[in-house]
This record gives C-alpha cells, sequence and structure tokens, in this order.
C-alpha cells in the first residue's frame, strides 16, 4: 500500500505538526523526502515528495513565498513542511489561500525539529533497510555532498563511493570512461569493450539525467548477485549528486560562454568587419560552417527567485536549448543584454535546407516535450529576425528580432514568430527608413524582378495586372492584350518565383505595398 501524507503525520516524530492548509491533500502519495533551503530545485524533483524546510528568503515575503509554492506545483510535490520558529511564527495569507484552492498540504512545525530524523524516520518506512544502512548511507551522502559544495572533481566523488562499497567504479561521460581505482590501460580497455558492447547488463548501472536526457552512467564493475543493498542505494545516492556536480558544470560552463560572446553587442552596433566576425565565431566553435545567420530574442521571464547576476534559471534555458538547436542544424552563440533583460541568440545554420522551418520544429519540440514549466515561459516569447549571409548586417536582423518581439508582446502572439510573418506591421514601424523598404521590396519581390531583368520579361507587369483584378483571368489577359494560355504560363512562372500563396490576404497586401513603393525607391 502507497504511503500517503496523512500516514506522515501520524509518526510519533511528527505528533505536534499543525495543517495549515490543504487538509484536502491528505490522501497524496510520498514517494521520497528532501530539505530544501534553495530556492530553485525542481529539477532535482520527481515529484511526489515531501519538501522540508525552515523557509529561509521567503517566509517574510508573500510574492517569494508564492513563487516558491508555485514551484512546488509544477513539479507534483505530495506537500510542504515549515518549521516556524527563528523567522516567523505564520505564513503570507495568499500562500494559505493558493495552497487551499489546490488542495495542497502546508505542515508547519512551532517548535524546532530534527529533519534529519524526519527524513530517517520515512525513508524507513519507503525503504525498509536496516539502522545500519541508513546510516552508512547518510555518512556517504554527507561526504558527496560535502564535495559537492567544495567544487570537488568527478574523482573527488568515484573515489568516495569506491571508499565506502570497496566496489570498482566506473562512469562513462561525454563518450569517455573513468574509473576508481585506475586500473592498467589493458584492463581499462577490456572493461570498456565490455560496457559497450553489451550496454552494461552484466554490470550494475545507475543513469545520470539532464533536462530528460541521459548524459553520464555509473557502473559498477562487478557481477550484480555480488551487491547488497546498501552497494545499490550507495550507486543511486551517488548518482544523485553527480547529476548535481554536472548541472552546476554546464550552469558554470554555459555563464562563461555569455562572457565571451559579448563581441556580439560590438557586431550588432557595426563595429566590427565580417572579417572579423567570422574569426570570433570560429574561434568559439573551431570548424562550423559560416553559413546565413538568424538572430532570436528572447527576454528572460522576470523571477522572484533570480538574482541580478545570471542566474541558475536563466542558463538552464540555454542549456535546455543548445543541444536540440544542434540536433535541428544550428549551432548557437549567446548573450544576455542586461539593458533590455533579454538573451540575444545567434543561430548559425549548418544545413542546407528551411531555416524557417527547422526553427519551427524547434519550438515545437520544446513546447511539446519539456516538462519543466520555466523553461516553457521563456521559450514561448522566442522571436527571430531576418536571415542574413552578410555578418555585418547582424543589426539589422537584431532590429527586425526586437520588432518581431514587440509585435508579440503587443499586437499579437505568432504560431510563426518570425519578421517576415509582420506584415504590414513592418510598414507602420518603418515607414520612414528608406533602407527598410528596400528590403521589403526585395523580400515579395526580389525573384521577379530578377527574372524580369534576366530575361526581358514582363512578371511584374503581369502580376500587378492580375492583383489589380482581384485574380480574374479572363480581365488580367485582356488588360494585358494576351491568350489565356500565356497568362496561366506567366501564373505558373509567379508562383514558383514566390509561391503558390501570393494572393492569400496578408502576402497579396504587402505585395501590392512593394509593387507601389517600387514606383518611388530606388533599388539599385
Amino acid at each position: 500500500m502507497a504511503l500517503i501524507v496523512k500516514d506522515v503525520l501520524k509518526r510519533p516524530l511528527f505528533s505536534k505538526a499543525s495543517v495549515l492548509a490543504g487538509d484536502k491533500g491528505l490522501n497524496r502519495e510520498v514517494k521520497w523526502v528532501h530539505i530544501v533551503e534553495i530556492a530553485r530545485f525542481g529539477h532535482l524533483l520527481h515529484g511526489n515528495e515531501i519538501i522540508l524546510t525552515t523557509g529561509l528568503g521567503w517566509v517574510h515575503d508573500e510574492k517569494r513565498s508564492l513563487s516558491f509554492l508555485q514551484q512546488l506545483l509544477d513539479y507534483n510535490v505530495s506537500a510542504l513542511f515549515v518549521e516556524l520558529v527563528i523567522h516567523r511564527n505564520t505564513l503570507p495569507k495568499k500562500m494559505l489561500e493558493l495552497a487551499e484552492q489546490h488542495d495542497f498540504p502546508i505542515v508547519s512545525f512551532k517548535e524546532e525539529v530534527r529533519f534529519i530524523d524526519m527524513t530517517k524516520d520515512v525513508h524507513e518506512l519507503l525503504i525498509g533497510h536496516h539502522e545500519d544502512v541508513w546510516w552508512k548511507l547518510e555518512n556517504l551522502h554527507n561526504q558527496l555532498n560535502k564535495e559537492l559544495l567544495a567544487n570537488g572533481n568527478v574523482g573527488d566523488f568515484l573515489r568516495i563511493l569506491h571508499k565506502e562499497t570497496e566496489k570498482q567504479i566506473a562512469l562513462k561521460y561525454e563518450e569517455q570512461y573513468r574509473f576508481f581505482p585506475s586500473p592498467p590501460t589493458r584492463k581499462q580497455y577490456q572493461w570498456i569493450e565490455e560496457l559497450e558492447v553489451s550496454e552494461s547488463n552484466q554490470y550494475v548501472k545507475y543513469p545520470i539525467y539532464l533536462f530528460g536526457k541521459e548524459i553520464a552512467t555509473l557502473f559498477y564493475i562487478e557481477d550484480k548477485e555480488g551487491l547488497k543493498q546498501f552497494d545499490e542505494m550507495a550507486l543511486k545516492r551517488s548518482g544523485d549528486i553527480l547529476g548535481q556536480y554536472f548541472w552546476k558544470h554546464y550552469q558554470q560552463r554555459e555563464a562563461n560562454q555569455m562572457k565571451r560572446n559579448e563581441w556580439i553587442f560590438e557586431a550588432i552596433n557595426e563595429n566590427l568587419t565580417q572579417e572579423e566576425i567570422v574569426n570570433k565565431v570560429q574561434q568559439e566553435r573551431p570548424g562550423i560552417l559560416t553559413n546565413e545567420m538568424i538572430i532570436g530574442v528572447n527576454p528572460i521571464q522576470k523571477s522572484l527567485l533570480r538574482k541580478d547576476e545570471v542566474s541558475g534559471s536563466e542558463t538552464a534555458y540555454i542549456m535546455y536549448l543548445r543541444p536540440i538547436l544542434l540536433e535541428y542544424g544550428f549551432e548557437l552563440l549567446t548573450v544576455q543584454d542586461h539593458t533590455r533583460n533579454h538573451y540575444i541568440l545567434l543561430l548559425i545554420n549548418q544545413h542546407a535546407n528551411n531555416i524557417r522551418k527547422r526553427l519551427v520544429d524547434v519550438l515545437d519540440r520544446v513546447k511539446q516535450e519539456n516538462q519543466d514549466p520555466l523553461i516553457y515561459n521563456e521559450v514561448k516569447w522566442m522571436s527571430f529576425g531576418r536571415v542574413i549571409s552578410n555578418y555585418e548586417k547582424l543589426s539589422n536582423s537584431y532590429h527586425a528580432a526586437l520588432m518581431t518581439l514587440n509585435y508579440q508582446q503587443n499586437i499579437e502572439k505568432l504560431a510563426h514568430p518570425f519578421y517576415d510573418n509582420l506584415g504590414v506591421y513592418r510598414v507602420i514601424e518603418e515607414i520612414n527608413n528608406k533602407e527598410a523598404l528596400k528590403e521589403i521590396i526585395l523580400d515579395y519581390l526580389d525573384p521577379i524582378l530578377q527574372y524580369d531583368k534576366e530575361r526581358n520579361a514582363e512578371l511584374l507587369k503581369t502580376l500587378q495586372a492580375y492583383v489589380d483584378n482581384l485574380g480574374a483571368k479572363k480581365e488580367t489577359a485582356d488588360q494585358l492584350h494576351i491568350v489565356r494560355q500565356t497568362l496561366y504560363h506567366r501564373l505558373n512562372r509567379i508562383e514558383s518565383l514566390i509561391g503558390d500563396d501570393f494572393m492569400n490576404p496578408n502576402k497579396r497586401f504587402m505585395i501590392e505595398f512593394s509593387m507601389y513603393v517600387l514606383q518611388y525607391v530606388d533599388i539599385e
């Protein structure tokens, strides 16, 4: 039978607890207990946990308390237990009201309690191991956590696990293997071959995940039959701590990359040449193709859980997005614009096919597959500028992305958040900008203009007549003094150049506008 919150409250150590809100949710299942005193912890949860906390950092602040509770709700936590002794003797009213609305139990202690004894008590109910096993696990956890806080390296974690279990340890990370103790080279090759061929079915393993993807695997190089309960639990504890280590490692790497990419500000301010930009890109990503680029901007959602500097929540978003973009053929360079409070995402195309379609596929995948509400809230305002091949025009793509973002935030959300889809809004923003008007003309008419110029044809004249006559073929042929067969041939050619949707209302309007502006703007 599953353990529920109500069962936990019946335990002697919890006898002085009081339910402040959400008593209708006391039948929620409990699968684990965590002590939490940090703001950002959702990525470490699996759901159905009890969270024990003193509320340090949020109990005095209504908005912070609501943000903290919302995170618990988003990650399907079973209940919150708060020690209200030192900082405050009650919780903000709106926090309790929100918990009540969601039948989420909030339980308080009005005197000091020992969280370590409470976690031990509940975990013994859940996993049923003996007293000595529990304390050995606590000792292991404390050693591992000490190394984590001291910024220890991977070898330190493997050494501790080996010392407590006396097992041969292996870790696979980024296609490389680490062993502790380190065996002779020939033995390493033998073990690697066994692990690679059988996917370690012969040995016990614990996969380590980041954003739902396996990034590393921890092994015992020993037959499963020789393991005790403590060994299996120790492997899991060590894997969980290594997961936190890799999280910190990725965060720091992402923050360092953002710092190195601050040259992007110079590029969008037109202070770097094409050659200088290419050199900067290749220094950061040696060997990549410097093909077409597009700028994306993404506002950093305001959160009370964040500090002024680049935080874990912010880098988490980029950490999640980067491998997906790479899978769809984009190298990503990012920097944070503190003045506008948004990311600048420089996307360098590595594939030949349609850039916009692949970016839409990326956004759709993030929205469909991602379970982290914080990341979902980040990606919903992603906005893209113009595709460029001349890197000195990065400012054009950037300002177009800002215009797309402004449109989405103030006019309407776009299913496909690209500057090209703003239609008449581009005119409203850029009517006094001659260069922008030229770009609009070229976006909608350039293939036809080039065709007419190279072949001395009359496709533009034909398109103008066809639009003027609202798509009536007979009237168009009569106006042009041509037979219908000639008109059909020209219309087929027009469709092949600018798409068969050129008479759809939004696109047709921009085509008409472009043909009109063409009379007043010299595009040579």
